[in-house]
């Protein structure tokens, strides 16, 4: 896992499973619970992700192109 290498979808993701957490404990009272928000709070803010794999880099060619020609 890297450390800043998640897509912001995730993040907002992260971020509102946390705030469910933090409600969740609150309106039930049991406060215990809240401190599973730290985790999904820290992966969120440190954007921990999946280390990608080297994208092959293909070539691109460029095409030739002509002056147009203007009528007289």
């Amino acid at each position: 896992m890297k450390v800043f290498e998640t897509n912001f979808a995730n993040v907002l993701i992260r971020f509102y499973l946390m705030m469910a957490v933090v409600l969740v404990a609150g309106f039930t009272g049991f406060w215990a619970l809240g401190l599973l928000a730290l985790p999904l709070f820290l992966s969120a803010i440190l954007g921990f992700g999946k280390e990608q794999a080297p994208q092959k880099v293909t070539p691109v060619k460029t095409m030739v192109t002509r002056k147009k020609r203007v009528a007289a």
